[in-house]
């Protein structure tokens, strides 16, 4: 695969990346101000995900390309913690797609060894949203 579309998926990761970290933030401020664990639980993996996107955008930057650092329209989810919280469960499992998806179809092996670093931490995301949400 040449480096111009690895970069293109690169981008692609970090504008997930992005869209998550507004999203997580903006919902955990909402959270915290009610007092809520749901705020806690976002507010800590945003900074896990402001990391990835750090990766992302020196990967990026490493093979010759340009950060884009665009996302999507952002979904916030609702209104309650409950809401909030399905919602980000929503982007995990987008982005645990979108890794699985990049990595087998890109052939350098040290953006492959970041991408899945970046995997495992998305699936550990997943599984304590998962829980959250089971809680309330």
């Amino acid at each position: 695969m040449d480096r111009d579309k690895i970069v293109e998926f690169l981008n692609q990761d970090l504008s997930g990346e992005i869209e998550a970290i507004l999203v997580y933030m903006r919902n955990a401020t909402i959270a915290l101000g009610e007092a809520c664990k749901a705020g806690h639980d976002m507010e800590g993996i945003a900074f896990d995900e402001m990391r990835h996107a750090e990766w992302l955008a020196d990967l990026i930057v490493e093979l010759g390309g340009k950060p884009a650092m665009t996302h999507r329209e952002l979904d916030f989810g609702g209104d309650s913690a409950r809401d909030f919280v399905r919602r980000v469960v929503e982007l995990e499992k987008e982005a645990i797609a979108m890794y699985k998806e990049h990595i087998a179809a890109i052939d350098d092996e040290m953006v492959k060894e970041k991408l899945q670093h970046i995997l495992r931490e998305e699936e550990w995301h997943l599984a304590e949203f998962e829980e959250l949400l089971e809680e309330l």
